[in-house]
């Protein structure tokens, strides 16, 4: 009789399992097979937070990179001084935000007949941010590039061309996460869940937006009222 030690086999297990940069790139080629290897691994909250607050730590750089660092002309006049502080809070924010985003995109997939529990749809979205993260990082050194040249070259200085590294970003965003749902739900058409997570994005863009406005009008009144 062969006895077996769990231990050692789930040791084996984590060694076999492929390098977090290898499965990564491969998710630019196949995010339905990656997101399926995962989720068969069973991965830990710990580990699922892990790729969020590293997801955090390249989203800071890529949008200090815009915003702080290298900013293009059209970004300091449409963000102004207060960048800073809506960047400081959206670092706060963003992982209860994603986790709370992951809820609201698990109810939406089972409402649309996605087969998989709230906790596997969670993971899908969690590897759907992780993977696109540095692909939003490449988008932010657009904007450093434009920023480097755009004395020099006259197309570069229309405010629309600027501002697309900013919106650009949402893109590879909502695919990668509706691919990663779509994978975790067996669903074989993303389009559906593209939309519907777009949808979602498009609400919470114009209530962030309302918040900007009404932070402005506050702002304002408390600089009128020091005047006084």
């Amino acid at each position: 009789m062969v006895s077996t030690n769990i231990i050692d086999t789930q040791d084996e297990v984590t060694r076999l399992r492929p390098s977090i940069t290898a499965r990564v790139t491969r998710s630019y080629v196949d995010m339905r097979t990656t997101t399926e290897e995962l989720l068969s691994e069973r991965p830990s909250e710990a580990r699922l937070l892990m790729f969020v607050l590293i997801s955090n730590m390249i989203f800071t750089l890529s949008w200090a990179l815009k915003t702080l660092i290298s900013p293009t002309a059209a970004t300091t006049a449409s963000m102004g001084v207060d960048v800073v502080i809506w960047l400081i809070v959206a670092l706060m924010l963003r992982t209860t935000a994603i986790y709370a985003l992951a809820l609201v995109i698990g109810v939406v997939a089972n409402l649309m007949g996605g087969k998989a529990t709230i906790a596997d749809t969670r993971a899908g979205v969690i590897w759907g941010i992780f993977v696109s993260a540095p692909i939003g990082l490449l988008i932010a050194m657009i904007g450093v590039f434009i920023n480097e040249i755009e004395s020099s070259v006259p197309l570069l200085q229309n405010s629309g061309i600027q501002m697309t590294p900013y919106w650009l970003g949402i893109i590879p965003f909502i695919w990668f996460v509706s691919k990663g749902v779509a994978a975790a739900n067996r669903v074989e058409n993303v389009a559906p869940i593209f939309g519907a997570i777009a949808t979602i994005f498009v609400v919470i863009g114009f209530a962030i937006k309302l918040m900007l406005r009404g932070g402005r009008k506050i702002s304002d009144q408390w600089l009128r009222w020091i005047d006084l």
